[in-house]
């Protein structure tokens, strides 16, 4: 067999490496357009423009020629693709080389995300969009953009043990930034649950004066941006220049000006889109900030495949 054959073989037995790292980077950019694209339904008053699950409407599995219809079919297909892209992510994570069961475990873990969400969206139909169940679907994808992210950086760096590039100060206070990024979520989805994109017309809100809880995620917000400045400043003092803590302060405040511009507007829906997109912004990169105090050892790119031949990363 001639060289050109061997490598054309080992190229479709085996993942690279970076190429595995590319695949989970897809899979994560649809699972942040899942969020979007049921934004869209939300803001578009399109949320029970199917009124059944699995079906559409009754017996029909298609809606009929119906804008609001469609936009709420749409993202049951988006959904669709989403799942491939996962699955996608496991069937490669078994057959990249080296192979890593952690990585294996991480990939069936957005799997198992995918399927409650789709579950939990058939949920979110059948109860008539309360919003108690809608902000579960929000913040379940913002739990699967964590296990992407997490994922996503596992699999750019060796399988060993890692220790902080930081003092222990720096480390708490960047585990208190994902513990107020998360504070940010749950109280913007009671803010979201009390305003008015409900997604219908028919959808209940939640019993409280919007004003309150838009104060409260507001102090929250401020927090957050305390506590990643507070961070920035540790990281200069130990030289340690972290280009996605930057980003996220910059994301911060710029969500934080979105908020209370789209408070003064009367909530308008096309502002409240920003909001989301800034929401998942500012999530990504505080996970990934955290993951980045910590050293990132560089796997080697040879490997064992399972039949114990030694496999090369072959180029892109």
């Amino acid at each position: 067999m001639t060289v050109a054959a061997t490598k054309v073989q080992a190229w479709h037995r085996t993942v690279s490496p970076h190429r595995y790292r590319r695949v989970v980077a897809i899979a994560g950019t649809f699972l942040a357009l899942i969020v979007l694209s049921g934004a869209a339904v939300r803001l578009t008053e399109a949320g029970l423009g199917c009124e059944d699950w699995p079906t559409c409407n009754d017996d029909r599995f298609l809606p009929e020629w119906e804008l609001h219809g469609w936009i709420e079919f749409g993202n049951r297909l988006i959904s669709g693709v989403v799942a491939v892209a996962t699955i996608a992510a496991v069937l490669s994570a078994y057959r990249r080389v080296p192979r890593r069961p952690d990585l294996i475990r991480w990939a069936w873990g957005l799997v198992a995300g995918v399927v409650a969400q789709i579950l939990l969206g058939a949920v979110t139909v059948l109860a008539d969009l309360h919003p108690m169940v809608v902000a579960g679907h929000f913040l379940l994808s913002m739990v699967l953009l964590w296990n992407a992210v997490v994922l996503w950086d596992r699999s750019g760096r060796a399988p060993t043990p890692t220790r902080p590039i930081v003092d222990r100060r720096t480390v708490r206070v960047g585990r208190a930034s994902i513990a107020l990024s998360t504070i940010v979520l749950l109280t913007g989805t009671v803010v979201t649950g009390t305003g008015p994109n409900s997604g219908d017309s028919r959808a209940s809100r939640l019993p409280f004066e919007l004003t309150d809880v838009a104060r409260i995620h507001s102090v929250a917000a401020w927090c957050l941006v305390t506590s990643v400045v507070v961070l920035l400043l540790l990281l200069a003092a130990q030289g340690q220049l972290i280009r996605s803590a930057r980003l996220l302060l910059v994301s911060t405040v710029g969500q934080g000006a979105i908020g209370y511009v789209q408070f003064a507007l009367g909530v308008p829906a096309a502002i409240v889109a920003a909001h989301i997109l800034g929401a998942i912004l500012v999530w990504t990169l505080a996970v990934l900030t955290y993951l980045q105090l910590f050293e990132h050892p560089v796997e080697s790119v040879l490997g064992t495949d399972r039949t114990g031949h030694s496999a090369v990363d072959l180029p892109e």
